[in-house]
C-alpha cells in the first residue's frame, strides 16, 4: 500500500499557530516557523478547481515566484478542518507545494509569511478589508493593513465575474483605504477572470 504524507497524523497540523508545515511536491514535509521567497495562495480549495489553478499560473507569470498554496485548519467564516478534511483536501494538490498554518487573519499570516505576495480572488479580497472581521473596528482594520505593509507583504488580486453578470469585479471595486491601495495589484480581465466559485461547484 503506498503512503503519502497526509498519512502520518503525528505531521499533519502545525503545532501552534506561529508555525508551520509544508507539504512539498517532492514528497519532502518540514515544520518552518517562517516561509519567504514565495508567493502564498490561500484558500479554503473546497474544491481546487481550474480557476485557482489558472490564477497560480498567471501569478507565476506576473510575479516571477514560485506559488505555494496555504491551507489554514481556523477560519473566520467556517469550522476547522478535521483530519479526514485536511488530508482530503492536501490530496489534490498533487506536485504542488501546500503550507498548513493555523492561521485566519493575514495580519497572522504576515508572521509566517513576510515580505510574501498573497495571491487571492476578489471575494477574499474584499473580507480582508471588510471591518466585520475587524470586530467592526476601523482603527483594527488599519492596524492589521499596516501590519501587513511593515511586513512587506502585497496582494495579487483575481477578479471576477459579478453575480448579475453585469460587470467585472476587480481592484477598483474594493473598498481600499488611500493609504493602503499600493498593497493590492489586481490580475487585468484579459489575463485572468472566473465566473464559478468553490461554492458553485458544491451545489
Amino acid at each position: 500500500m503506498n503512503h503519502t504524507p497526509y498519512d502520518n497524523p503525528d505531521q499533519l497540523f502545525p503545532g501552534d499557530p506561529e508555525s508551520l508545515v509544508l507539504y512539498e511536491g517532492t514528497g519532502k514535509v518540514r515544520r518552518l516557523k517562517v516561509l519567504t521567497d514565495v508567493a502564498i495562495f490561500s484558500g479554503s480549495f473546497n474544491p481546487l478547481h481550474h480557476g485557482h489553478q489558472q490564477l497560480q499560473r498567471v501569478a507565476v507569470q506576473e510575479l516571477q515566484l514560485q506559488v505555494v498554496f496555504e491551507l489554514s485548519v481556523t477560519s473566520a467564516d467556517k469550522h476547522s478542518l478535521s483530519e479526514s478534511d485536511l488530508r482530503s483536501r492536501l490530496h489534490q494538490f498533487d506536485d504542488h507545494d501546500v503550507a498548513v498554518t493555523q492561521c485566519t487573519l493575514f495580519a497572522e499570516k504576515a508572521k509566517l509569511f513576510p515580505s510574501c505576495w498573497f495571491v487571492v480572488g476578489f471575494d477574499t479580497a474584499a473580507r480582508i478589508l471588510n471591518p466585520r472581521y475587524y470586530q467592526h473596528d476601523h482603527t483594527q482594520l488599519r492596524d492589521a493593513l499596516r501590519s501587513l505593509a511593515n511586513s512587506g507583504n502585497r496582494f495579487f488580486v483575481g477578479g471576477r465575474l459579478s453575480t448579475d453578470g453585469s460587470q467585472f469585479c476587480s481592484v477598483s471595486e474594493l473598498k481600499i483605504p488611500q493609504e493602503f491601495r499600493h498593497l493590492f495589484i489586481g490580475v487585468s480581465e484579459d489575463r485572468f477572470r472566473e465566473d464559478i466559485s468553490s461554492s458553485d461547484l458544491r451545489e
